[in-house]
């Protein structure tokens, strides 16, 4: 038997930079099925530099579309990857939507960063 959706929710959540959201740096932070997809509209300063980690805890990939840049493909193996946004628009979309066949949790956070 396969591992259970709150499982693999947490492995996808221990995979991202433990960042309490009482921490000032924090901005927001999701956890969704991968069927379900994982929709953003942060609303960022566009002085601000920030980070936007994601990770995916199952089986296929899922596509990763931050703001306006090239959609991304992210292996729900369980590795974290991290994607640096600068000069963003005052709402910069995130967008994460499953490849066909793909399963699992994907959980991602958004942290403010020097610049």
């Amino acid at each position: 038997m396969g591992e259970t959706e709150e499982a693999q929710g947490n492995r996808a959540k221990g995979a991202l930079e433990s960042v309490s959201p009482d921490d000032p740096k924090f901005v927001e932070s999701g956890l969704e099925r991968v069927s379900d997809g994982a929709h953003s509209r942060p609303s960022l300063e566009k002085s601000k530099a920030y980070k936007v980690s994601l990770a995916c805890v199952g089986t296929g990939t899922v596509k990763v579309v931050i703001g306006e840049k090239t959609p991304q493909s992210l292996p729900c193996d369980g590795i974290s990857v991290s994607h640096d946004v600068r000069n963003s628009a005052e709402e910069s979309p995130i967008d994460v939507t499953a490849a066909p066949g793909a399963t699992g949790m994907v959980a991602w956070q958004i942290i403010a960063v020097s610049s």
